[in-house]
């Protein structure tokens, strides 16, 4: 991509920063960025209620970034999760999963978008130590696999919810 993806701008501005104002105007009560020290570097000033966290082992899964996530926000009551790429989701996607968690804080919530699962994804405190367990490392949809009467699956609008930008084809669909 010739820069950290994360970076890439989209709307005008960096696409994290994109989702990170979805994810705050969308009732997130505060948001734990984890990335690396180059592009924490190259971002403006965040608003109050963004943390940013390091990892800066390129050899880790994505994974590893959620679990120093959840390390930085130990007294929440659920957590979610939200990759860094997914440029197009809107704060009417993440508010209606923030509901959906708030009337059942015990389910893990799933975003979808024609029937296809997605981000965010949101879950409970109390599955906080599965997630940092062997029963994750090969990645954080494990949880809701192993756990499937547990699952709420939250219908939303925009196809934002199931795509992302893993390649410059994928950036260019975004211009």
């Amino acid at each position: 991509m010739g820069t950290p993806k994360q970076l890439l701008h989209v709307d005008g501005k960096p696409m994290l920063l994109g989702i990170v104002d979805a994810l705050l105007g969308g009732g997130v009560a505060r948001v734990v960025v984890v990335t690396n020290s180059a592009v924490r570097e190259a971002l403006p000033s965040l608003p109050l209620r963004v943390d940013i966290v390091l990892n800066d082992d390129p050899k880790t899964q994505m994974i590893e970034s959620i679990r120093i996530g959840l390390l930085a926000s130990p007294a929440a009551d659920g957590y979610l999760v939200c990759p860094s790429d997914a440029a197009r989701i809107t704060a009417a996607d993440v508010r209606r999963c923030v509901e959906a968690f708030a009337e059942t804080p015990g389910r893990i919530v799933i975003a979808t978008h024609d029937g296809t699962r997605g981000h965010p994804m949101i879950f409970p405190n109390s599955l906080a130590r599965v997630v940092q367990s062997a029963e994750c490392d090969a990645g954080l949809n494990l949880l809701s696999r192993h756990r499937p009467q547990l699952v709420r699956e939250v219908a939303c609008d925009s196809p934002g919810t199931v795509s992302n930008v893993n390649t410059p084809a994928d950036y260019e669909k975004l211009k």
